[in-house]
């Protein structure tokens, strides 16, 4: 006889299998095709990230610019696997391919811990767990930072990981290495993953007063460990204590407006998940609490008092969760989908108040609430989903290109034309530093300070001379022209940010423009490493 499929891991099954062609479709549509032939790319900070891994198996060193040592990226260990992936024997324009497919890999191990986690706070739930992987699968800000290459797929599944390894810690009042061990290692993929490290051991110290002193001093210690390892072989390697992208992010800027910014776009986001159905499941967390839908609860809210402290991401308008909170958006799902679940059941549940027995009622209500419960989880999705930019319902339906899409297509067009009129050792100035310098094979000049130390640790300036303090946007306020375009003396200047062009009488002095392909550059006159004859003449 053969033995029945686990009626959870069917969902499982079907949830997964549906992803997996969305993702293909979605893969596909983030290809760009230059010149005839069809190049994968990712988001351009995750293409940063792939330019240090190539340089890095290249024997440049793990660096943007041979001979630079700048730390422009926070997430090592994955750029440790973008590097192992340079050293297959593939084309540069399909390795991005095998990263987005990782994402979609990894991604699907986190609906494996949805499932269990969901089963295990709805007491077998078969409703609670589809609802759970269904808004967690099809959220479309979670589909496209692990689809366009970004390490939120990894940082997602230890989280969940993590999750469920402290249920079996408050269920069997254990402490537990390995659980410290995986979210340590997750420190390694982004450094600010010690936020939902330190939610769940100051969860379990709590929880635990029998075990308090073994969780104090196991997850101190092994958090110490990660740390000074990782700050050692930065500080050994790099010369400094903290990523360049910390400088550049966290200083040169009052600290209670970078708040405020993220208070709002905080709010904003709370809007466009809708205000009640973002409340339903903390308020019935009140009137059902337990430990371990607390401990969900926790790490979720751990993440999001983090993306208010650091004001926010640079791409909020996109729509949806930022990178941030969009790692603990599966915990708020299977809160959500358990809450949806009492809720109905309380409203069209087994009792009734026509004087029917509970018998009779029992028979019909959890048909009636079923159906009630799987339309609901549709208009939730619908909702959730429903926000503006690049990351709405439009989006997720294709009605849209991918976010980034249409600034790829430019990136890798541009890349061509670096490639025919410059030589192998010119320097080029880019916004954009991710893309452009890995697919270009250039010297990079990075003009907002990602891979700069001296842009990096300058104040933030406002875009505007009328606002100084009233726009924060993250990663993109600190330029300084008279630096990237002096000393660092680029050939060519691909991309300016703000409050520059043609019209600037530095730059007419020291550079000639030129339009190819309706795209502006500007090559420095008397550069050796232009190739002029290969310029179109006006």
């Amino acid at each position: 006889m053969k033995k029945k499929i686990n009626a959870d891991i069917l969902i499982f099954l079907i949830v997964t299998a549906i992803f997996f062609l969305y993702a293909a479709v979605f893969i596909y549509r983030t290809s760009v095709v230059v010149y005839g032939e069809r190049y994968f790319t990712l988001f351009d900070d995750a293409m940063v990230s792939m330019r240090y891994a190539k340089n890095f198996v290249a024997g440049n060193g793990l660096v943007m610019n041979q001979g630079e040592r700048v730390e422009g990226f926070t997430n090592p260990l994955w750029v440790l696997y973008m590097a192992f992936i340079h050293l297959l024997p593939v084309a540069q324009s399909k390795i991005s391919l095998i990263i987005q497919i990782t994402g979609a890999a990894l991604f699907a191990g986190t609906f494996y811990m949805v499932m269990k986690i969901a089963r295990f706070l709805s007491d077998n739930s078969k409703l609670v767990v589809a609802g759970a992987l269904a808004l967690t699968a099809f959220y479309l800000p979670l589909i496209n930072w692990n689809l366009q290459g970004m390490e939120v797929s990894l940082v997602t599944l230890i989280i969940t990981a993590g999750i469920w390894k402290a249920f079996t810690c408050l269920r069997e009042s254990t402490v537990s290495t390995a659980l410290y061990v995986l979210l340590g290692i997750g420190t390694l993929v982004r450094m600010d993953m010690v936020v939902p490290y330190l939610a769940v051991w100051l969860f379990l110290v709590m929880t635990q007063p029998e075990l308090r002193k073994q969780n104090v001093i196991r997850g101190i210690v092994i958090l110490s460990l990660f740390m000074v390892v990782q700050t050692a072989l930065r500080v050994a390697y790099y010369g400094e204590f903290l990523p360049n992208t910390y400088y550049l992010k966290m200083t040169g800027f009052p600290v209670l407006i970078r708040i405020a910014r993220g208070v709002a776009v905080y709010y904003e986001f709370v809007l466009g998940m809708a205000v009640v159905l973002f409340l339903l499941p903390f308020f019935v967390l009140i009137f059902r609490y337990n430990k371990f839908s607390g401990l969900c609860a926790a790490v979720f809210g751990s993440m999001s008092l983090y993306s208010i402290y650091v004001g926010g991401d640079a791409w909020e308008l996109w729509g949806g969760s930022n990178r941030y909170v969009a790692c603990v958006m599966p915990l708020f799902f299977i809160l959500f989908a358990q809450a949806l679940h009492i809720s109905v059941e309380k409203v069209a549940g087994r009792k009734t108040r026509s004087g029917r027995s509970a018998r009779k009622a029992g028979q019909a209500g959890p048909s009636v609430s079923g159906y009630v419960y799987s339309a609901l989880i549709a208009l939730s999705f619908l909702i959730f989903n429903s926000n503006t930019g690049p990351m709405s319902l439009s989006g997720f339906f294709f009605g849209t290109s991918t976010a980034n899409y249409s600034g790829n297509v430019q990136m890798l067009e541009s890349a061509k034309v670096i490639r025919e009129v410059t030589a192998d050792d010119a320097r080029i100035a880019v916004t954009w530093a991710g893309a452009l310098p890995y697919f270009s094979n250039r010297y990079t000049v990075d003009i907002l300070g990602k891979t700069d130390k001296i842009i990096a640790r300058r104040k933030m300036r406002p875009v505007e001379a009328n606002e100084p303090h009233s726009f924060f946007y993250p990663g993109h306020m600190k330029f300084d022209y008279n630096h990237s375009f002096g000393p660092m003396k680029p050939d060519v200047i691909v991309q300016f940010w703000v409050n520059a062009d043609e019209t600037d009488p530095e730059i007419a002095k020291l550079y000639k423009p030129a339009s190819i392909n309706d795209w502006p550059y500007y090559f420095r006159t008397g550069s050796n490493a232009v190739l002029w004859d290969k310029l179109p003449r006006n």
